[in-house]
C-alpha cells in the first residue's frame, strides 16, 4: 500500500506542513509506505504539477485549508474533479477548518455572500469526490452533516496531533532571557482580526500583567502583508491612546523555533481570542508546552474545556481578566495542567499515527 500525503511546503506555509510532516514522520514509524508530496501555497500552478504524481498512489491524502491552492481556492476544484476521474487510489482528505454558513464574516455583504456560496460548493465537492473525509472536533463533523449534507459514514473524528519530546527552558530561566518578570500571558503567531488580540489589549489596564504580543509582520503564511501590518499598527494604537504601555510588549521578528518555544517556556498562560469558528496551531502547541489556556466562547475552545478542562472559556469578551484571574489561582492552574497528560497521551503524535494506520489498513 503506497500513501501520498499532499501538503504544502515549508517554504510558503508553516502551520500545515509543519503538521502534516510531524505525521507522516510518525505514520512511517509504524512501517507504512507513505511519503509526502508537496506544492507551493498559493501556487495553482505548483499544484496542477503534482497530479501526475498522485495517480500511482493507492491512497491520496490531502491536508485542506480554504484557499491554500490560491485563487480564492477556485483551483481547488479543477484538482479535485483531475483526482475523482482519474485517480488510481482511495482518497482522504483532512479538513482542517470547516466554516458554518451562519459564520459572521467581516467584509461586505457581497463578498460575504459569495465567500458562503464557494464554502459550500467547496465542501459539497470534497463529499462528492472524497472516500473518507477527517475532521477534527465533533462540531466539525456537525457543521458538514447539517450544514453540507455530508453523511456520517464518511467521516472520522481525529483530534489534531502533538509534537512530543521538545526541549523546552525553564520558566524563570526563560523569562529571564527574555527580560519579563511575574505572570506573563501571551499572545502568538499570526496575529490577525479573527484572533481577536484587540478584545484582550483594550482591557490590559484590568490585567494589569505582562500581555505579550509576539508575531513576525513578514511571516510565510502571510499573502496580505499590508493587512498585518494595519493590524499590528490598530494594536499599537490601542495600548498607546489608553496607556497600556507598562502592561503589553510588542516583540515583532522572525520567530526561529528555538526561539517560538522559548516564549512558550516563560509564558504563564496562552491568551486566544478568536472570533468566529476559526482554529489553531498555537493551541496544539500550548498543549505540547503544557500551557494552560484561556479561549474565547467558541465552538472549537468549549469542546476541548467540556472534555479536557486544560482551558477555561470567556463567556463574553469583558470575561477575560476574571477568566485570566482564575486561571492563575493555584488550585485551579495545578489542575489545568493536570488535564493535559491525558489528550498528549491520547494525541501525541506517536499515538495519533497508529490510529491513521488503522483508518489506512481500513480503506484496502
Amino acid at each position: 500500500m503506497k500513501i501520498a500525503m499532499v501538503l504544502p511546503n515549508k517554504n510558503s506555509e508553516k502551520a500545515i506542513s509543519i503538521y502534516s510532516q510531524h505525521l507522516i514522520d510518525n505514520i512511517k514509524k509504524t512501517g507504512l509506505n507513505i511519503k509526502g508530496v508537496d506544492y507551493i501555497a498559493g501556487s495553482p500552478i505548483s499544484a496542477f504539477k503534482i497530479l501526475p504524481k498522485l495517480l500511482k498512489y493507492d491512497i491520496i491524502h490531502i491536508q485542506h485549508e480554504y484557499n491554500l491552492f490560491g485563487g480564492f481556492g477556485l483551483p481547488f476544484f479543477v484538482l479535485f474533479f483531475f483526482l475523482r476521474i482519474f485517480k488510481k487510489g482511495l482518497l482522504v482528505i483532512t479538513m482542517h477548518t470547516i466554516l458554518s454558513q451562519k459564520e459572521k464574516f467581516k467584509s461586505t455583504k457581497i463578498k460575504t455572500f459569495l465567500r458562503k456560496i464557494l464554502y459550500r460548493l467547496q465542501n459539497r465537492l470534497i463529499n462528492w469526490a472524497s472516500d473518507i473525509i477527517i475532521v477534527h472536533e465533533n462540531f466539525s463533523k456537525e457543521i458538514l452533516t447539517k450544514e453540507y449534507g455530508v453523511s456520517k459514514e464518511n467521516i472520522r473524528v481525529l483530534p489534531q496531533g502533538i509534537i512530543e519530546n521538545i526541549t523546552f527552558t525553564n520558566k524563570q530561566k526563560a523569562k529571564k532571557e527574555l527580560n519579563l518578570s511575574g505572570p506573563v500571558y501571551l499572545m502568538i503567531g499570526n496575529l490577525t482580526y479573527d484572533n481577536g488580540s484587540d478584545i484582550i489589549l483594550k482591557q490590559a489596564g484590568k490585567i494589569e500583567k505582562n500581555i505579550l504580543f509576539v508575531t513576525n509582520p513578514n511571516a510565510v503564511n502571510t499573502r496580505n502583508k499590508k493587512e498585518i501590518l494595519d493590524w499590528i499598527n490598530f494594536n499599537k494604537t490601542i495600548v498607546k491612546k489608553n496607556n497600556f504601555q507598562k502592561f503589553v510588549r510588542f516583540d515583532l521578528k522572525e520567530i526561529p523555533d528555538t526561539l517560538w518555544w522559548k516564549y512558550f517556556s516563560a509564558a504563564d498562560l496562552i491568551l486566544l481570542p478568536y472570533r468566529g469558528g476559526i482554529r489553531s496551531g498555537i493551541f496544539s502547541d500550548a498543549i505540547a508546552a503544557k500551557k494552560p489556556m484561556i479561549g474565547s466562547n467558541i465552538n472549537f475552545f468549549r469542546e476541548y474545556a467540556k472534555k479536557y478542562g486544560f482551558i477555561r472559556i470567556a463567556k463574553k469578551e469583558e470575561d477575560f481578566p476574571k477568566e485570566i484571574n482564575e486561571a492563575m489561582k493555584i488550585s485551579n492552574y495545578k489542575k489545568m495542567r493536570s488535564a493535559f497528560e491525558r489528550y498528549i497521551k491520547e494525541y501525541g503524535f506517536s499515538s495519533l499515527a497508529r490510529k491513521y494506520k488503522k483508518l489506512y489498513s481500513s480503506l484496502k
